[in-house]
């Protein structure tokens, strides 16, 4: 199949979002998965300064998936890189997989938590740290145009394989894993259909888990629930753990970076909670914790700063989205010892910069076997969230994020590619412009739900009253 060859395809042009480039089918095509392929291939030998380097591509088990991971095949071979082969992988596997091998950078063909319909190309560089918008911006310069410079038929990459590398990951999240902390736990695992399952319900046994699984049939199309891990979508999950007893239930998205917990009463744990217990555990089971740092992105509860503060652990905060949070994690990645953003992506750095939905779970493993889920839960300091949004096109959002940034007290604020997090005492307000659809969105946190609603309110208002005097 030719894949930069002319063809009639949409005028769209896509462009990288918060984590790699993102759409549904009629958009990202195959000949557009080969264009950024090609163009990952020119960015990574540039950064790599290798003539031939290597780059893993994985894909999930998405119904487009194989044929987008073809196109993309092409693509990196054609820019005269090598390609290694992982097949149908998790993505925290295949970035742990990239680093392990040695790689030069990694893509991973999914579109993670959503919809089927939905697929994407993430990028990694050879680093470990996932390409953000701005670093990635000259990725989509081949669209609908030929590809340039054009190799030799001697030149181009050669494809490779890697068989066995589900079995050297889950070996090397046991040598990272203090089993001896670890007792006979009933955990009710669910998959989502998703890569998960080719990799927990083994891991968990081998840790001495009696696992009962639902959902863990390998399946694009989602048929038992959405992918993404959040509370409404996990009924089943919910049900099913208070019927076992279990001490408790897991469940990931569609390749397994982000995960959600329910502990042994059958509550579920929002994604900050998630990342906050993780630290929590992190730093009891540090020597020196004050030597240490905790890094999340700006949208994520204060519940993970309070915690790391117990420790005397400064936090470090980034911009939203996995790219930002390595970024900063890589940066100082000898003193990092764990974080997360507010989805439920939970990051252990000495063990790799991916957000790792498997190897979070074997950590609560070790943590639920100290003291009961729901003890652990109930013992972090309480927030409430409220989050509302308002439509505005590019260049308002632009506008009107300039205007009130100016106005905000220099002292308080942190400023953020697209926005920025004002700092009030016990509560937050994030006022940050969309990257992919025409809004400002408003996030706030405070104690009591009654605060946190109206700074809600009060930062929507003047988002609205700044776009009032825009227009004029």
């Amino acid at each position: 199949m030719i894949f930069n060859g002319s063809r009639d395809i949409l005028n769209m042009v896509l462009s990288l979002g918060t984590n790699g480039v993102r759409a549904k089918f009629d958009e990202l095509n195959p000949k557009v998965a080969s264009d950024f392929a090609f163009a990952f291939g020119l960015f990574t030998k540039k950064e790599s300064k290798e003539e031939n380097p290597t780059i893993a591509l994985s894909r999930d088990m998405r119904l487009t998936s194989p044929c987008l991971f073809e196109a993309a095949a092409s693509g990196l071979t054609e820019s005269g890189c090598d390609v290694l082969d992982l097949g149908i992988l998790s993505s925290p596997a295949s970035e742990w997989a990239a680093h392990h091998e040695k790689c030069d950078g990694l893509i991973i063909v999914t579109a993670s938590h959503n919809p089927a319909e939905w697929n994407a190309l993430k990028f990694v560089d050879k680093d470990g740290i996932a390409v953000s918008r701005e670093r990635g911006e000259s990725l989509g310069r081949f669209q609908n145009k030929p590809h340039s410079p054009i190799l030799k038929w001697n030149q181009i990459g050669k494809l490779k394989s890697e068989p066995k590398i589900i079995e050297k990951y889950q070996t090397s999240i046991l040598q990272n894993i203090n089993k001896s902390k670890i007792n006979p736990l009933k955990i009710v695992a669910d998959s989502g259909n998703g890569t998960a399952t080719l990799i927990a319900p083994k891991l968990l046994k081998d840790l001495g888990a009696e696992v009962i699984l639902i959902n863990e049939i390998l399946d694009g199309t989602f048929p038992n629930r959405p992918s993404e891990p959040i509370e409404k979508n996990l009924e089943a999950l919910i049900k099913k753990v208070k019927e076992e007893k279990a001490d408790f239930g897991v469940a990931w998205d569609g390749d397994a970076d982000r995960v959600s917990f329910i502990d042994d009463k059958g509550r579920w744990i929002v994604g900050d909670k998630c990342v906050a217990l993780s630290v929590k555990w992190a730093l009891l089971n540090e020597k020196n914790p004050k030597d240490k740092l905790v890094a999340t992105t700006s949208a994520t509860s204060k519940v993970v700063e309070d915690v790391a503060k117990e420790f005397g652990v400064k936090t470090i905060y980034s911009d939203v989205g996995a790219p930002y949070l390595a970024e900063k994690m890589f940066a100082q990645k000898e003193k990092m010892i764990c974080g997360g953003e507010e989805v439920g992506g939970i990051v252990w750095p000495k063990f790799s910069l991916a957000k790792d939905g498997i190897f979070a779970t074997c950590k609560f493993m070790e943590m639920v076997s100290q003291k009961r889920l729901s003890k652990w839960f109930d013992e972090l300091p309480q927030y409430y969230n409220s989050k509302t949004k308002i439509q505005a096109t590019k260049n308002q959002k632009e506008r009107v994020l300039k205007s009130l940034q100016s106005k905000a007290d220099s002292k308080k604020i942190i400023p953020l590619i697209g926005g920025f997090r004002l700092n009030l005492g016990d509560s937050w307000v994030l006022v940050r412009a969309s990257g992919t659809e025409e809004y400002i969105r408003v996030f706030a946190e405070s104690r009591t739900e009654e605060k946190a609603n109206r700074l809600t309110n009060e930062y929507k208002n003047l988002v609205e009253q700044s776009m009032d005097q825009v227009k004029k």
